[in-house]
């Protein structure tokens, strides 16, 4: 009988142990923020995470694959997606670079989040409590994204120029054009949301356990599911296998650690839960087309 595991209270960067990014998206008295993405310039992908910030992405070029709550989503140029809070997503390219723009902010940029704020509780707390649903791509020229447009492009824009009361009626206009077409949803009933609890409960797991030796028997049985069906259903969801994405999200982490600190690479290796350095220099080989050291020497050339 396998011993049950408790979570530790700290984890390397992508994210943290419940799965939530590392990241800080601003200040904490501005919690907003707007940063380019280039994959895979700046990263080959960016692996399943959730945030409680609300998040849009602009694409610039190319075309990317985004992977919301276990749907999966293509977007190209001039596309927006939405993504509410505590949504779990993941973003790959297809056709390279796939350049894009994240607008990351939190509710209380604009409204104090308390319960006696009438604004927050009727216009902004459904959103954050994830009882209503918006459609998550918006298809350049669409009618939804002319009414958007003018209101999320000056923050990519006009970047830092832009003042802090010109970015909040921005973030108001969008947050009412959001309001306007928000659908609400049984959260007990409703598939998608139950879909994306699971997908928390695997994100979870992975992000805390991956430096260790991981039996599906006891992430299957974290997140509620027999080996069989939490396989399948992690299958279906995210279209690769759970060991398929726990050697990537590993390999994914050691790249980090290789760009941004001079441990070994043995070293690296076990750190991200690989206990054998002749697959781990095959696997990495197969996923970034060059040993980690020579990886490493790119990043430092």
């Amino acid at each position: 009988m396998n011993t049950p595991r408790l979570l530790s209270s700290t984890n390397e960067p992508l994210i943290l142990p419940d799965g939530l990014e590392v990241k800080t998206h601003g200040t904490t008295n501005i919690p907003y923020t707007v940063y380019r993405g280039s994959i895979p310039d700046y990263l080959p992908s960016y692996p399943l995470h959730y945030h409680d910030e609300l998040e849009i992405i602009y694409c610039v070029s190319g075309s990317g694959c985004i992977l919301i709550s276990g749907e999966s989503y293509v977007i190209t140029s001039e596309d927006f997606v939405i993504i509410l809070p505590d949504q779990v997503h993941s973003i790959e390219s297809i056709t390279e670079p796939f350049e894009y723009f994240n607008i990351l902010f939190k509710f209380s940029i604009i409204e104090s989040e308390r319960e006696d704020n009438f604004i927050y509780q009727q216009y902004m707390a459904p959103f954050a409590k994830g009882s209503v649903v918006v459609p998550s791509i918006i298809k350049r020229d669409s009618p939804l994204s002319e009414q958007l447009s003018p209101h999320i492009l000056p923050l990519i824009d006009e970047g830092k120029k832009i003042s802090l009361l010109l970015v909040k009626s921005h973030l108001y206009a969008i947050i009412d054009i959001l309001n306007s077409i928000a659908v609400t949803i049984d959260k007990k009933s409703d598939s998608n949301h139950k879909t994306n609890e699971f997908l928390r409960q695997a994100v979870q797991y992975i992000n805390d356990y991956y430096s260790e030796k991981v039996q599906i028997s006891e992430v299957s049985a974290f997140c509620g599911y027999s080996k069989s069906h939490f396989m399948k259903l992690f299958k279906d969801l995210t279209g690769t296998s759970f060991s398929q994405y726990l050697v990537r999200f590993r390999l994914e982490k050691a790249a980090g650690l290789l760009r941004s600190t001079d441990k070994s690479i043995i070293n690296i290796a076990t750190l991200c839960g690989f206990f054998n350095a002749s697959y781990f220099t095959r696997a990495f080989i197969k996923q970034y087309q060059s040993t980690p050291s020579v990886y490493r020497s790119s990043w430092n050339d």
